[in-house]
């Protein structure tokens, strides 16, 4: 009993919070009911039932932790432990959430997978499942939204079309269909009918609820996400916008002949209907496709990297949402490997500045020049957190950063380290968040996913760094070129990039022979380290 009465006077000390929230969950009811006012049916369904189960989600959430882990020392193993089975019950609570609201709660479910950095593995992995298994909607709903967008019967602008899908995202789904005179075959993107009118109370029901978490929980700062959210879903939201994302970056890189970017149907695309040629493929961490096939696992994690990195450091454009089921990859009849790429409803535009920012930081990091590695943070607006963002973006330890992160690769040990302090360092890590410019947002994420994928795939060599430093040394010297004033600087720049690739590709086929050697296979061995360090000490400079 006395046990029971230190955590409800535990409770009744939050009430100046709990008082707040309530404000703020009567606003924001308040704001639900308008906005679907319109609609008796949709304010039932969408408006205060929408909020509603958000609300309630949250409030057993922040229960289900302060119950528990009340009066329990840290650290201690009963504390790791509670906290531990917090995590997975809050994690499975927030999954249902997602799957039951849709929409933007999966997008965002899917946005804090992969943020492995910042979250409880709990966490991670319970939400991993919504980047490939998103709840679906009735074909009665997605033939509604053709025939309004099109303007016409779903018959007469297609000869066949699957009921059921091939698969669903958290904003829409695909359909296989042949378009009604030319049988082409093709893949019919239908936006989820009442995602839009969602969108708004949704984004405002977050809204609310990242306040009341930083009331009831002062360490966190998710304000940041919400207002990417919002910046970026009308974008996602946009077909139309899409389809032209997806011609631009079809044209960019059309020099990268294994990768795949469907063609588009304009005359069947709209703001809700996007019609494009259907590209068949498995998920690109789907390691069982790829030992069926005999695919090389690392020649995929190579070309993947490769695409990424050139979108960064080379053209500025980044598709900011690679995560598996957006990325396939398919072994044709003569043997070569396709990557295709999906889903180009949200890219990051940088400009110049930013660009070179973050390659002279990557510069940094790979020499390592911890000097330069402060300069460049101090840039950005990190300040005194310089160590930690160093560490968020190679998703390396401190440890490792100083030592070089080209050294070693990182293994278990390493990634437990990483999750143990991260789980300590979670006011600080928001804080990094919420200084960074928002383009380091999307790379962070676009970075976390591709690194996912190279470890799903157990490409142990280096292939994603080794094709990043690629990219970054052609975009150092392209940009040292473009600002020489005189013919030999030009030359000698030119010079220094061909000498700094070259000793680059010294460096990786030293890795791919030591990778035949039997005793290559978790690590470089003692007797290998030396010319691996020697080749690899002046990669760069």
């Amino acid at each position: 009993m006395e046990y029971w009465l230190r955590k409800r006077a535990f409770m009744l000390r939050r009430a100046g919070g709990l008082k707040i929230a309530a404000g703020l969950i009567t606003a924001g009811s308040a704001v639900a009911i308008y906005r679907s006012v319109d609609e008796w049916e949709d304010v039932r369904e969408v408006g205060i039932v929408r909020f509603g189960r958000a609300v309630v989600t949250v409030a057993k959430i922040v229960a289900d932790y302060k119950y528990h882990l009340y009066g329990l020392y840290y650290p201690s193993e009963t504390y790791d432990s509670t906290i531990k089975q917090c995590h997975s019950r809050s994690a499975e609570r927030l999954l249902e959430l997602a799957k039951a609201n849709g929409g933007v709660f999966i997008k965002v479910g899917q946005h804090l997978a992969a943020m492995e950095y910042l979250i409880p593995q709990e966490y991670t992995q319970t939400l991993s499942v919504l980047t490939s298994r998103a709840p679906q909607k009735p074909y009665e709903e997605i033939q509604n939204v053709i025939e309004t967008d099109l303007g016409k019967p779903i018959n007469e602008a297609f000869s066949e079309f699957s009921e059921a899908p091939i698969g669903a995202a958290s904003l829409a789904q695909v359909h296989l269909a042949k378009i009604r005179g030319s049988n082409e075959l093709v893949a019919v993107k239908v936006q989820h009918r009442r995602v839009y009118k969602n969108s708004k109370t949704d984004i405002h029901t977050m809204e609310v609820l990242a306040i009341i978490a930083a009331k009831l929980f002062p360490e966190f700062r998710l304000m940041w996400l919400v207002d990417e959210t919002k910046r970026n879903l009308p974008k996602e939201l946009d077909f139309l916008n899409e389809a032209e994302n997806a011609k631009k970056v079809s044209q960019q890189l059309r020099h990268l002949r294994f990768l795949k970017i469907p063609r588009i149907y304009d005359d069947l695309t709209t703001k809700r209907v996007l019609t494009m040629e259907y590209c068949p493929g498995a998920q690109i961490d789907d390691a069982q496709y790829m030992r069926e096939n005999k695919i090389d696992t690392h020649d995929v994690c190579r070309k993947i990297a490769r695409m990424i990195s050139e979108m960064i450091f080379l053209k500025g454009y980044l598709h900011a949402d690679p995560h598996p089921g957006n990325v396939l990859v398919n072994k044709q009849n003569n043997g070569q490997i396709d990557i295709i790429l999906l889903d180009h409803g949200l890219y990051l535009t940088m400009d110049e500045k930013f660009q070179r920012l973050y390659s002279e930081l990557w510069l940094a990091l790979l020499k390592p020049d911890l000097d330069k590695i402060k300069m460049v943070a101090n840039e950005m607006g990190v300040g005194d957190l310089y160590g930690l963002f160093a560490c968020i973006v190679t998703r390396r330890s401190w440890k490792s950063v100083t030592k070089g992160i080209d050294k070693s690769k990182m293994d278990s040990s390493e990634r437990q380290e990483l999750r143990k302090y991260a789980a300590s360092l979670i006011p600080q890590i928001s804080e990094v968040l919420h200084r960074v410019p928002r383009e380091m947002l999307l790379i962070l994420k676009t970075n976390d996913l591709m690194r996912n994928i190279e470890h799903k795939l157990a490409s142990y060599r280096n292939d994603t760094l080794i094709e990043m430093s690629r990219c970054v040394i052609r975009a150092h010297y392209t940009y040292a070129i473009s600002h020489s004033s005189s013919h030999l600087s030009v030359l000698s720049n030119r010079c220094a990039m061909w000498w700094a690739l070259f000793k680059l590709r010294l460096y990786e086929l030293a890795l791919i022979a030591m990778d035949k050697w039997p005793i290559r296979r978790n690590r470089i061995s003692p007797i290998e380290r030396p010319l691996a360090d020697n080749i690899n000490s002046a990669v760069i400079f």
